[in-house]
């Protein structure tokens, strides 16, 4: 009898190690849907009820999308972030003259570029950030992947992440170009010709290797 307890103990002290707890396998991404029902935009989380936002008069959508917990609606006056984790929707107002040029939607970070600025939203913390740019800072690249997104301009490089809080930049010397970005879901890497930078999600600041 003692020989058969010695051989079940060790392989069920393993399983009761290596099983997920309870609530890990409740924790999960929930994603959403986004759709556009008469004069409101609705968002469809996997749980929870239907939230919605309305539209205001001769306010028009230009387009919507999502991607796992984040959705992003736009209209000719605002931009609108919606957090499953918070189950709401957040708003930032365009300005006058204001004109989208292009947007990237990723699982827990939404990146907006205009003729003006760099908007970016956390979808954790449902919450919007932005970045002015010069009077002739055109955004030549923005690129993301997982938890970071980067903007490159002729000037600097700026980073957004899920986790930190606004906009991080580097600037770039007279003579320096990049020549390639790597991205992993929490490490961004911009080669240029005269070093490498590194952005890491949680970090919140650029590091230089030369």
């Amino acid at each position: 009898m003692s020989l058969s307890l010695k051989h079940w103990v060790l392989p069920l002290l393993l399983l009761t190690v290596l099983s997920p707890t309870p609530a890990e396998t409740q924790i999960r991404s929930i994603d959403v849907l986004i759709t556009v029902i008469k004069d409101r935009i609705v968002a469809l989380p996997g749980g929870g009820s239907p939230v919605e936002e309305p539209l205001g008069v001769n306010e028009t959508i230009v387009t919507t999308a999502a991607h796992g917990p984040a959705g992003f609606a736009q209209t000719n006056r605002r931009l609108l972030g919606f957090s499953s984790a918070l189950h709401r929707w957040t708003e930032v107002h365009l300005g006058v003259e204001e004109q989208v040029e292009q947007h990237r939607v990723f699982p827990r970070v939404l990146l907006v570029q205009t003729n003006r600025q760099v908007y970016g939203f956390q979808e954790s913390r449902g919450h919007w950030f932005s970045e002015a740019l010069g009077p002739n800072e055109p955004v030549q690249q923005l690129q993301g992947r997982g938890h970071v997104v980067v903007a490159i301009t002729p000037e600097r490089a700026l980073a957004f992440s899920a986790f930190t809080g606004g906009f991080f930049s580097v600037r770039f010397s007279a003579n320096e170009h990049v020549q390639s970005i790597d991205q992993a879901n929490d490490v961004t890497l911009v080669r240029t010709t005269s070093r490498q930078l590194a952005f890491r999600s949680q970090i919140g600041l650029w590091t230089e290797m030369r």
